[in-house]
């Protein structure tokens, strides 16, 4: 403020000017130079610190990644049907209340399956274990790694791990808490076998809301630590230790070495990295800087807060980054020194540029600036253009330039003020219409010459008009906003006193005398009548779903009571007549009790059918081969047919419902329909960036063309409903649910033997999904 009021009062020319820019930029650049040197080796070990601490933040965030990926394991594991089945089972089996040994077994069966899938994802982990509270915490579901190979414990090899350590923790175990357990050796019998291994323990809740359980899984820690990928590099060398004086280095030339256990003879102290006097007695996040090497010790998993919770350790881990000073500092003086020497260089470079253009542009300026003085605003500038082509030269074209783009767009902005569609208005400070344009006088009503010189209060209703001028009168002097008014709508009053309904946008702009306002108006009258109708067709839809759910609810009740009378009536006849009856009549009382039970499926399929796109289902995204899982647990899949999918459908992860609906109607349908002793369904499916392509296919008795597009329709079906039982609505509801999505169906059979039903399914829902559903 100071210098600008020196060269405004001494009207410092060009030159002197960027002479006194030159010398600023001299006296900025020592002062700089002075800063630095004074507080460079503050600097220097600020920036130091916050590479180690950074280096340990990121070695660390590897070996927690590692945990929270087990723990992730285990919670993920802890929350499955067959770990709550199996459970409640044991439960069951202790309190003498027994269980059905044949559901505990496919319980069993698939929980063994899923662990040992676990293992083959996760090479480190050496076991995943279910262990029941009864009979001192025995193991009840156990699949472990021998070498190479997984194999799944026989309930006779299961053992009792109640005096385990990782179990001792009772507190824990009640309140329902994760934890990671200190690292020891594995356990089999009471004797030491296999290597240090750390595991993750998740109390599994019975049905009565207590512990009945813990999911355990092992992991080798050597293993884990070397899943982690800590590869350090530009001289840094990484241990990860533990309070327990257990170690594992990992070196930047020979790599990660080998797990020293402290109670093994490899156990070597020397080994150790040399924390005295680092920290104090507590050793978590903590930097130092030596003469010889920079230390940082990073404790987990105290490194992030946020996953302390989650990450619960028994034993301490610490990840010890260590780098040789010199080597620390190296790139950071580097650094400094270039920066000082382009600093010097810039400085000096600028200091004489300056000097040099002051010298060459003062002249050509200043006579510039005297024919400027000399023209008046859209005056013909043409004159003032040099022959020269320098930037004295380029300045005057650009100002003719200007003056000639300046009339360009007033002419423009004129033409687009008078023709715009919407209605365009200014109106002065003191609310007074300044200029309007034909559509602003077509709105209303008005010829523009009458509007013009008129209060804008002639444009409102009385009660507007008021609430308008008192705003007016708020806002005068007052420094406004560019833009006051975005998209409102209020009402009009045209000049034969009609209203209507505008939206307008009013913006302020500053002017010399006072702020000028500018408004965007728009008819928009007809747009509230068509709003008013959408509005009474929408409720007149609301009604018709009101209807059509009124009827499903009398179709699942009121209709399927007198089928339940008959079929009850025919059951008490048939016993009190009994000795009366011949096999005829007994033949037609079963006919009788058959076409009541496919009454009630058909209305149970109407209903369902009724409810496709109005009830909204809730997807997940699943793996492909969990929905083959659910899918086969789910179907009566006959003695000698076979139900299998390809590893592109295993391999896919594709929303649940209702694609699992519409693959479990299609694949019961080519079961129920095949007309051999022997068979196969087939599922497969890949993706692309739009849709799911899946297919289901079957060697069975196949679909002539001719019948292709009638299979769909509602009660359809090839044989006759005394051959097999169906009430004909399975594809009817499979095609519905495939056009609310905005996918196609399509079979593929010349019917001799053997059809294939392909479906796309797109991965974004169909715009009018929601109108369907509505519908």
């Amino acid at each position: 403020m100071a210098i600008g009021g020196i060269i405004a009062r001494r009207r410092l020319g060009l030159s002197a000017k960027l002479a006194l820019l030159a010398l600023v930029v001299v006296l900025t650049a020592t002062l700089v130079f002075s800063a630095v040197t004074l507080f460079g080796s503050q600097w220097y070990r600020q920036a130091a610190l916050s590479r180690m601490e950074f280096a340990g933040a990121f070695f660390s965030e590897r070996v927690l990644r590692e945990l929270e990926l087990m723990a992730s394991d285990a919670g993920n594991l802890s929350v499955l049907p067959e770990i709550g089945a199996v459970a409640d089972g044991t439960t069951r089996g202790a309190n003498g209340t027994g269980s059905d040994d044949e559901g505990q077994v496919y319980w069993r069966k698939r929980l063994e399956a899923v662990f040992e899938s676990v293992l083959l994802t996760r090479p480190h982990y050496t076991q995943v274990r279910y262990i029941g509270r009864e009979n001192n915490w025995r193991e009840i579901v156990r699949v472990h790694r021998v070498g190479d190979r997984i194999e799944v414990v026989a309930p006779g090899g299961m053992q009792s791990k109640g005096n385990e350590p990782y179990l001792a923790d009772r507190k824990a175990l009640n309140a329902g808490l994760p934890f990671f357990s200190r690292i020891t050796p594995n356990h089999e019998h009471g004797s030491e076998v296999g290597p240090p291994t750390i595991r993750f323990v998740v109390p599994v809740l019975g049905t009565a809301g207590t512990v009945g359980g813990a999911l355990v899984i092992n992991a080798d820690f050597e293993w884990l630590l070397r899943a982690a990928n800590l590869h350090p590099s530009d001289g840094f060398s990484v241990t990860v230790m533990t309070s327990s004086n257990d170690y594992m280095i990992f070196d930047p030339v020979t790599g990660p070495g080998r797990l020293r256990f402290h109670d093994t003879p490899e156990w070597n102290p020397a080994e150790l990295p040399d924390l005295a006097g680092i920290g104090g007695d507590d050793m978590a996040d903590t930097t130092e800087i030596g003469w010889r090497r920079a230390v940082n010790v990073t404790s987990l998993p105290s490194g992030s807060p946020n996953r302390g919770d989650r990450l619960s350790l028994r034993t301490d881990i610490f990840v010890v980054t260590e780098l040789p000073t010199r080597l620390l500092f190296a790139p950071l003086r580097q650094q400094l020194f270039c920066g000082l020497v382009a600093a010097i260089v810039l400085s000096v470079g600028a200091a004489s540029v300056a000097w040099i253009i002051g010298k060459q542009l003062t002249a050509p300026l200043h006579r510039l600036a005297q024919g400027l003085r000399k023209c008046d605003l859209g005056e013909d500038m043409s004159d003032l253009i040099p022959t020269t082509n320098d930037e004295v030269g380029e300045l005057a074209r650009a100002l003719v330039s200007l003056n000639d783009r300046l009339y360009q767009k007033s002419t423009k902005l004129n033409a687009i003020f008078s023709e715009a569609a919407d209605g365009l208005i200014t109106i002065s400070e003191a609310g007074v219409i300044e200029e309007v344009n034909a559509a602003t006088a077509r709105i209303f009503g008005y010829d523009a010459a009458d509007m013009v010189g008129r209060n804008v209060s002639i444009l409102m209703s009385e009660e507007d008009a008021e609430r308008h001028n008192d705003m007016l009168r708020r806002r005068i002097g007052r420094r406004e906003q560019k833009r006051l008014i975005a998209g409102r709508e209020v009402a009009g009053v045209r000049k034969d006193g009609t209203q209507i309904i505008v939206e307008i946008s009013v913006a302020s702009a500053r002017q010399t005398g006072g702020s000028r306002y500018i408004g965007v108006i728009r008819d928009v009258t007809s747009r509230h009548e068509q709003q008013a109708r959408s509005e009474a067709l929408v409720k007149a839809l609301e009604r018709s779903n009101a209807d059509l759910d009124a009827f499903a609810y009398f179709a699942s009740h009121d209709l399927k009571a007198p089928l339940r009378v008959i079929d009850n009536a025919s059951a008490w006849l048939e016993e009190d007549l009994a000795p009366y009856l011949n096999e005829d009549t007994r033949d037609s009382m079963d006919l009788l009790r058959s076409r009541v039970a496919r009454m009630e499926r058909l209305l149970d399929d109407l209903l369902n059918h009724s409810r496709i796109g109005r009830i909204e289902e809730k997807a997940q995204i699943v793996e492909g081969r969990d929905l083959f899982d659910e899918l086969r647990g789910l179907l009566q899949i006959p003695d000698g047919f076979s139900f299998e999918a390809t590893p592109e459908f295993m391999d896919l992860r594709i929303p649940n419902m209702p694609i699992k609906t519409v693959l479990l109607n299609l694949l019961g349908n080519s079961l129920k329909h095949h007309d051999r002793e022997t068979g196969f369904v087939r599922l497969s499916g890949y993706e692309t960036d739009t849709a799911y392509h899946l297919s289901v296919t079957d060697d069975g008795p196949g679909i002539p063309p001719k019948y292709h597009a009638k299979v769909f329709e509602m009660f359809q079906t090839l044989r006759p409903r005394d051959e097999v039982e169906a009430s004909g609505m399975g594809l009817a509801m499979v095609l519905k649910h495939i056009q609310l999505a905005g996918g196609e169906v399509r079979i593929d059979s010349d019917g001799s033997r053997g059809t294939t039903i392909n479906l796309v399914w797109p991965k974004a829902a169909r715009a009018d999904k929601a109108t369907g559903r509505a519908a």
